[in-house]
């Protein structure tokens, strides 16, 4: 009996003939003739109707007056916005990055997120300390643990700049 290999109706030949030079087709791109900067047509660029330039500004407070807790001496601060892998969604919007562990982040609160209280997990066989798995509730992904004082410890999410 013939094993069927897949490649016996496969006529691509990958040798090419001396002499034959592969070169990258580049076109130099140029504005048309009357297109500038006193026509028109560049200065409807900066007119977007739908562009609001205070928006980021805007967004950036919403944020730290709706999602940011204030620490002891009432200031709003975070390490990182955690997201889920899975899904992109925001997990954490303040947390603390771990002393020792570069991948491995600290908060108090956590959004778009389930706790499943129904299997307590521990570190080792004797240890009297329980945790509890923190998935998204979008796709249901594993983002880390929350421990019995109800900190969260996220290890399996995607850090972006706060």
């Amino acid at each position: 009996m013939e094993v069927d290999d897949g490649d016996a109706d496969d006529d691509w030949d990958p040798q090419v003939a001396p002499g034959v030079v592969l070169r990258p087709h580049i076109i130099r791109w140029t504005p048309d003739a009357g297109e500038g900067p006193g026509d028109g047509k560049a200065d409807n660029l900066d007119a977007d109707p739908l562009h609001d330039p205070d928006a980021d500004d805007q967004d950036e407070k919403w944020v730290a007056d709706q999602l940011l807790q204030p620490d002891t001496s009432n200031v709003k601060t975070t390490d990182a916005v955690l997201n889920c892998p899975g899904c992109f969604t925001p997990v954490c919007y303040q947390c603390q990055r771990h002393e020792q562990f570069t991948r491995q982040w600290r908060a108090s609160e956590v959004r778009n997120c389930i706790v499943d209280k129904s299997a307590a997990l521990s570190m080792a066989k004797d240890d009297p300390a329980k945790y509890f798995a923190v998935r998204c509730e979008t796709c249901n992904a594993d983002v880390g643990l929350q421990d019995m004082d109800g900190i969260y410890h996220l290890f399996h999410v995607l850090e972006s700049l706060a």
